[in-house]
């Protein structure tokens, strides 16, 4: 399957798509139909059909994790909706004394420093599990020494790629009482998501790896269960239940999860999310995810005798859309990468490597030649 057409990929062989995913062809189309043609056309009356296009982001993110078009809402990235969302439980509950959020050490570093910079002012603290994200005994020794206001779980970790079992995670979580959120950034598009089945309170996510959306196209989901009880901080004519109002005397929140929206949104890059979306639900999502299955598989079993892979202990099935390798010699092999034009990243002594559906087999042989 060669569905490099639908993309425009830089030279070389491309494997950073747990960085920024390769620009489609049709959100490029769609930037120029969905917002400047309205703009051009429209002017300040172009707001109807920019909403529009917003509200069809939505519910293209919603037919991706499994949820409805009311749970989820627009953000610019991971970390406003993680603080929006942390302001309207802190203040739900009624902190008297200080809670904790609880977190992997592997965790996305933008989550934990959201947490302490909110920490003085909302009398909340940042505690972090070491060792297997999947423990389920480590996270319920931090769940028993109690206070934990909430846990956010990470589904794919970004510097070794492993997966979370986030249902057993929530399930333990909410047997200790504590608000269940995820980061969904590394997964979606690329690991099937089921809020339905996760059951969880809130998940964060954005459009610019797998998804291939851009970067600004960011949302947060919220479990309609628990969403009219939230009232965030901060809010703006856009978190106003009809937007066009204007009574500055009157502030009535959304009853869905644009309450969390804010001020003027941004519409291009909901408006280009939008497209590769809808084009990445086209190809068939299931597709995607053997595809990239397939190409991992390979090039592991090209490198098991230099036992490559962080942490050793998972296997391919178990682990994200991408490889977050150990070579032997590691300098040698960026140099082989470099030579053979592949684009990949380094972090520390770990080299990342994503294979997407534009990727084809003799992109991972190049890749398996440069690790031997």
């Amino acid at each position: 399957m060669n569905l490099k057409y639908l993309f425009d990929v830089p030279d070389g062989v491309y494997a950073l798509s747990h960085s920024v995913g390769a620009c489609t062809k049709s959100a490029q189309l769609a930037l120029q139909k969905d917002y400047i043609e309205p703009w051009q056309q429209y002017g300040g009356d172009a707001w109807p059909q920019w909403i529009g296009a917003i509200n069809e982001f939505c519910t293209s993110v919603a037919n991706v994790i499994h949820a409805k078009q009311s749970e989820i809402c627009p953000q610019p990235h991971l970390a406003a909706g993680f603080h929006a969302y942390l302001t309207a439980i802190c203040k739900q509950s009624n902190i008297a004394s200080e809670q904790t959020i609880l977190m992997h050490q592997d965790a996305f570093a933008s989550m934990g420093f959201v947490v302490q910079g909110m920490a003085s002012t909302y009398n909340i603290k940042l505690a972090l599990v070491e060792g297997d994200p999947n423990s389920m005994a480590t996270w319920k020794q931090y769940l028993e020494k109690g206070s934990v206001l909430a846990c956010l779980f990470t589904h794919v970790h970004s510097n070794t790629s492993v997966k979370s079992n986030i249902t057993e995670l929530v399930n333990l979580a909410k047997q200790y009482n504590a608000r269940t959120m995820v980061d969904i950034a590394q997964s979606i598009g690329i690991v099937e998501i089921d809020m339905k089945k996760w059951g969880v309170d809130a998940a964060f996510g954005s459009c610019v790896k797998w998804l291939c959306g851009g970067p600004g196209a960011g949302f947060m989901y919220i479990n309609q269960t628990n969403l009219k009880s939230l009232e965030p901080d901060p809010v703006g004519w856009f978190s106003h239940e009809n937007p066009f109002e204007f009574d500055i005397n009157h502030f009535k929140y959304a009853d869905t999860a644009m309450r969390f929206w804010g001020g003027t949104p941004s519409i291009a890059p909901y408006v280009m999310a939008k497209a590769s979306i809808n084009q990445m639900l086209s190809i068939g999502l299931p597709k995607l995810v053997t595809h990239n299955l397939n190409l991992k598989t390979m090039l592991l079993d090209e490198l098991t005798s230099n036992k490559t892979i962080k942490p050793l202990q998972y296997r391919a099935s178990q682990l994200g859309g991408s490889l977050c390798l150990c070579p032997l010699d590691i300098e040698t092999t960026s140099l082989a990468l470099d030579k053979y034009n592949v684009k990949y990243d380094r972090r520390d002594e770990v080299i990342r490597i994503s294979l997407h559906i534009f990727n084809t087999q003799e992109d991972a042989e190049i890749i398996a030649s440069c690790f031997k």
